[in-house]
């Protein structure tokens, strides 16, 4: 306390014997160290107090600028205090000490210098002020995200809940001062590097991360509307780095992800923003009117930015809902008219000639994540959209691409198109769409693959076929035929076959004499190119395959089907008896199913 320069040349010998401690790169996974700094027990008493003085007297002094030595000497105290939490018996204490308070005053005013645009800032060095706010941030996540979660998330590694809750130390409680600290951060912000403002952001997704109760705690109006802010400035690039750029709005837009999951967890006491007010202000960010912008910027780059923004945007959708609680969160997207801003997003896009394709690709990936395994859903886009509308929107864009038509299969499986006999289809919309786009594709191998596809899934199994029926394809098969001029006979053929395969399971006197009327040509003496495949298709409807079984069943297939039966006091008798044959049909393999939480049926 008496001799600074001892104190210093204490400090200096500590760090260097940890400094592999001072992992202070968000980007990087922390490095597996054996070793872990001593507890506060086993350092010189009252050494923490004296410390603290130092960095008081440092912050006093900020106002009329740090000599160089106090500015080492300020970095070397940060640097001490990083290591310290990085023994976590050891970030309650330091968490609960003005420490923190005095660093981020110190990183408020040194933010502020990178800030301003002055010749003096431009012959300056700035190199050792951004080193201690890098350092402040570090120590700021060292103490609020102490297992280092958002660096694992970033890194693609999403610890399940067990494994958080084994997580034995937890965060120290946030400090007040953080949200207005980060507010103010992005004030004004246009002249302060990429890379710091990526910093920060990590920063705020560590907190995210590290726990929930300083999670809530950050997540507030003043931080939402930063996040927005800094989302809606990426279009922006200016003469700034691409890359870094495009590395912020990445990482906003995880930090948006992993504030959504938290509030899904939290009760509506503890939230001070909810969910449903994110997610109308990022709907309005992405569908924002291009028009209005003056005309410098529509600029053909500026163009390619800002769909580059938009398809991050929707690719965070899926992001968002792949959790937990998802049907929840499925149900907040519905209130807030998803559906009806994606395909807002879809008809506005005509503007931007080029990158048409990219955008329905990822737009059709964010209805489809919506839509997952949930029927209620699939029922409000029929009924508030519709499918004859999309399809219509999808026309208008132009030919579309192999990867387009592949993600309206994935649409109907719910998951990858290729693993056909596994996944079976759990939205038959998209495949009558497919169908009736069919005679629109200028190129005859996309209508012989898309063919293909539909004949081997529509007939991988009884079910398969069921359902195919109930939703008239029959009927939308023999439409598309009628224009046998524009379909490639390999793609005709495929599609006759189908309807064979679909009407040995049901088909109507209506659709049959529809099929009958399809073969009629206008010269008598010339037959229609079809009368061969379909005289194949029709003996195949009356041949029996397999084993007879009956033509009206009760389907079982979804999880919440079953035979409901009168209340005991309604019975006429002592007893109630029911009889039927059981068809176990081979079904689709769900990977959940056969997970540990799986359930599957029994038979009692």
């Amino acid at each position: 306390q008496k001799d600074p320069d001892y104190l210093k040349l204490w400090l200096d010998s500590f760090v260097s014997s940890y400094e592999q401690f001072l992992d202070v790169d968000f980007e990087k996974l922390p490095t597996r160290v054996d070793d872990i700094p001593p507890g506060i027990s086993l350092l010189p008493d009252n050494i923490l107090q004296v410390l603290r003085l130092q960095l008081l007297q440092c912050v006093q002094k900020m106002s009329d600028g740090l000599e160089e030595q106090q500015q080492a000497l300020s970095l070397l105290l940060v640097k001490f205090f990083i290591i310290l939490c990085r023994n976590l018996a050891n970030v309650e204490e330091i968490g609960m000490c003005s420490y923190i308070n005095h660093v981020i005053t110190m990183t408020t005013l040194y933010i502020q210098q990178l800030k301003s645009k002055t010749k003096e800032k431009e012959l300056a060095d700035q190199t050792p002020i951004e080193e201690f706010v890098r350092h402040a941030l570090a120590f700021c996540e060292s103490l609020y995200d102490p297992y280092r979660n958002w660096r694992q998330r970033i890194a693609g590694r999403f610890l399940s809940t067990v494994e958080k809750s084994r997580q034995k130390y937890k965060p120290a409680s946030l400090t007040v001062e953080f949200v207005p600290f980060f507010y103010q951060c992005f004030q004004e912000s246009e002249h302060l590097k990429e890379s710091l403002k990526c910093c920060l952001l990590h920063l705020f997704g560590a907190i995210v991360a590290g726990g929930q109760r300083n999670a809530l705690q950050a997540v507030s109006p003043a931080t939402m509307e930063v996040l927005m802010r800094v989302l809606a400035d990426c279009d922006n690039w200016d003469d700034r780095n691409p890359e870094e750029v495009s590395r912020k709005a990445e990482l906003t837009l995880k930090c948006l992800t992993e504030v959504v999951h938290i509030l899904l967890t939290s009760s509506s006491d503890q939230r001070q923003v909810e969910t449903s007010t994110i997610l109308e202000n990022y709907f309005k960010l992405l569908n924002s009117d291009h028009s209005a912008l003056p005309n410098p910027r529509r600029c053909r780059q500026w163009e390619s930015r800002f769909i580059a923004l938009q398809i991050q945007m929707l690719n965070t959708i899926t992001a968002m809902l792949d959790c937990t609680d998802r049907p929840v969160l499925q149900a907040i997207f519905l209130n807030s008219n998803c559906f009806e801003h994606l395909i807002r997003l879809l008809q506005n896009c005509k503007v931007f000639q080029g990158y048409l394709d990219r955008l329905a690709v990822s737009t059709i990936q964010a209805l489809t994540a919506v839509m997952h395994n949930s029927p209620a859903a699939k029922e409000v886009f029929k009924e508030r959209i519709g499918y004859a509308h999309i399809y219509e929107v999808l026309k208008s864009l132009g030919q579309p691409s192999r990867e387009l038509l592949e993600e309206l299969m994935n649409m109907a499986v719910e998951g990858d198109h290729m693993a056909v006999g596994i996944l079976g289809i759990s939205n038959v919309q998209p495949l009558l769409l497919l169908i009736q786009w069919l005679p629109e594709l200028e190129s005859h191998d996309l209508q012989i693959f898309i063919s293909n596809w539909l004949r081997r899934i529509c007939c991988i199994n009884r079910q398969s076929r069921a359902t195919c029926v109930n939703a008239n394809m029959v009927i939308r098969i023999i439409e598309t035929l009628k224009s046998h001029s524009a379909l490639h006979c390999t793609c005709a053929e495929n599609l006759i076959a189908l309807l064979g395969s679909l009407g040995s399971q049901s088909m109507g006197s209506e659709e049959l004499l529809q099929l009958i009327r399809l073969l009629r040509t206008e010269e008598p003496k010339r037959a229609h190119p079809y009368v061969v495949p379909v005289m194949r298709a029709m003996l195949a409807m009356a041949r029996k395959q397999g084993m007879a079984s009956a033509l009206q069943y009760f389907n079982l297939y979804h999880s919440m089907a079953g035979i409901a039966v009168p209340s005991i006091h309604k019975w006429p008798g002592s007893a109630f008896s029911f009889n039927a044959w059981l068809c176990l049909d081979q079904d689709r393999v769900d990977p959940s199913t056969t997970s540990k939480s799986g359930k599957r049926k029994q038979l009692y």
